[in-house]
């Protein structure tokens, strides 16, 4: 949210402006809510839906919205969908009917109808539909643009330090970097005893050297580096959870598109496949109080770890689990060298 608009809720109770739909897409009506309950009972009083049975979903990727906490992280003028009993999203029929008009003659629109409804069918349905609407809004959209000046939309709410959107985008790599090293350091400061404390702090004063050389890794979500996340047109892919090869779901992102997309991303996590602060961290810990003589710590096995993809999975959030994993894939020897 901008600051603007933050400052503005002040005298409004807090109230954002959303707008809702139901699966036919037949109409789509603005509503203001301050939590996701007040969403709720408005939206099923204008679309006249049975509350108790509704099921709400983000239009842009069918992501379920039924937490209060997640509800409030979304931004302004997101579109939800309000599905019934039953119903699921399946999206962009309009979108692709109105690009079928832009871009084919009436003669061929229902012989390439039928063949994107022949495609659609099996049970990838809504994924694929999700995938193709996606491009399709971004033909509406200023993804090549780089520079404030010519995308000034983009940038609403941003500090006016920022010229360019890699910019911004190598920021919020650098944001997300620094906040694994504080947490990983304020684990280590609390669960470690006196004897091994000033160790495992000299370690992490080296991985932050590291990572200040790195810049952060910021080049993580700059699509005019090299190392990026992302093809060069901003598209972002997610890896799938923790346990899986790659996303069933087809989740894809360009947080470079709009302001809209570029607020979203900030809900797609940087997935530790090895957890962090449950085994990560204390395998180091155990590792500095039973290091042989002769050895040391592993500096660059947990740089690996904690700030690598060799790691690291960009996962949209609803491919996010946050369930206990699997134990035993590292164990303390591993940081001894």
């Amino acid at each position: 949210m901008s600051i603007l608009s933050r400052f503005l809720s002040l005298f409004n109770g807090g109230m954002r402006a959303y707008k809702i739909q139901d699966s036919q897409r037949l109409r789509r009506i603005g509503v203001t809510a301050k939590n996701l309950k007040e969403l709720l009972a408005k939206g099923c009083e204008k679309l006249q839906i049975n509350e108790s049975e509704v099921t709400v979903v983000i239009e842009d990727d069918g992501t379920v919205v039924d937490d209060d906490k997640f509800f409030r992280k979304l931004p302004a003028q997101t579109v939800f969908v309000f599905l019934k009993k039953g119903e699921n999203w399946r999206g962009a029929g309009a979108l692709i009917h109105d690009a079928l008009s832009k871009l084919y003659c009436a003669s061929r629109k229902n012989e390439i109808a039928n063949q994107i409804r022949d495609l659609l069918t099996d049970e990838d349905a809504p994924e694929k539909i999700h995938i193709i609407s996606q491009y399709l809004e971004m033909l509406e959209t200023n993804v090549d643009s780089e520079e404030r000046a010519k995308h000034e939309d983009w940038f609403e709410g941003l500090n006016k330090k920022y010229k360019t959107k890699s910019e911004v985008m190598r920021h919020s790599a650098q944001t997300r970097v620094r906040s694994y090293f504080i947490t990983a350091k304020e684990q280590i400061e609390k669960e470690s005893d006196s004897d091994h404390k000033n160790s495992l702090i000299s370690v992490m004063d080296d991985i932050n050297n590291l990572l200040k050389k790195n810049d952060f890794n910021a080049f993580f979500f700059d699509r005019t580096s090299r190392g990026m996340m992302c093809d060069k047109k901003g598209w972002f892919t997610c890896e799938g959870p923790f346990d899986s090869k790659n996303c069933d779901k087809f989740h894809t992102i360009n947080p470079y598109a709009s302001r809209g997309y570029r607020q979203l991303f900030g809900l797609w996590n940087l997935d530790h496949i090895i957890e962090k602060s449950r085994e990560v961290i204390p395998c180091l810990i155990e590792a500095s109080k039973n290091l042989p003589k002769g050895k040391e710590l592993n500096t660059d096995l947990l740089y690996k770890l904690l700030f690598t993809t060799d790691n690291l999975k960009l996962v949209q959030i609803g491919c996010h689990k946050k369930a206990a994993r699997p134990s035993g894939n590292i164990t303390w020897k591993d940081f001894c060298v």
